[in-house]
C-alpha cells in the first residue's frame, strides 16, 4: 500500500485546548465536514477547528471562546 503524505490530505480536524492535536486529516472536503462535525459531538467541550492548511473553515467556538 502506498504511504500517503500528509500534503496529500489539506483538510484537517484539530483540538485546540492547551496546545493543536490534529485527531483527523482528509483529502476530501466532505470527509474532512463529517470528520469535523464526529469530533465537535465527541468532545463537546473541547475547541474543534476545521482547517484547510492554515485557513479555519469553521469552529465550535466563537472568536470571544465561547461554546457553541
Amino acid at each position: 500500500m502506498p504511504s500517503v503524505d500528509d500534503d496529500d490530505l489539506p483538510f484537517k480536524v484539530v483540538r485546540t485546548n492547551s496546545r493543536d492535536e490534529v485527531i483527523a486529516r482528509a483529502g476530501n472536503l466532505l470527509v474532512g465536514r463529517a470528520a469535523y462535525e464526529t469530533a465537535a459531538r465527541m468532545y463537546p467541550r473541547d475547541r474543534i477547528e476545521y482547517r484547510h492548511g492554515a485557513l479555519v473553515m469553521e469552529r465550535n467556538y466563537s472568536e470571544d471562546g465561547r461554546m457553541g
